[in-house]
């Protein structure tokens, strides 16, 4: 699968509102959980603010910098969010904090 990193939170929330229907995971650490559309649109909006804040509160982390990333914008199906501990200079970005994807590509969703 093919992720695009999308820096602007204002962006993330208009692919956000696109979801319609659906059971969606969401995973965080070894915590999982089944939602519907209209909860997992809720727990990305937290999610999304999270991220604004760590942006506005940490200076010295460009506006741009990408911590949110989609597969596909137009019709979202898995979103990997990363946090603050994933930025520095190793070569690959450690694992996603969030992962949130529809039910129907558990197991086929890599770290």
């Amino acid at each position: 699968m093919r992720f695009y990193g999308i820096p602007s939170e204002e962006r993330v929330l208009e692919i956000v509102d696109a979801i319609k229907d659906g059971n969606w995971v969401y995973e965080e650490n070894s915590y999982r959980e089944v939602m519907d559309a209209q909860v997992v649109k809720e727990k990305l909006r937290e999610i999304i603010k999270q991220v604004r804040e760590w942006k506005e509160n940490n200076r010295h982390i460009p506006a741009g910098t990408a911590l949110i990333f989609v597969h596909e914008p137009s019709d979202p199906k898995v979103f990997k969010i990363y946090d603050l501990s994933s930025l520095g200079c190793s070569p690959s970005l450690s694992p996603p904090r969030w992962k949130i994807y529809r039910e129907e590509l558990s197991g086929h969703i890599s770290p």
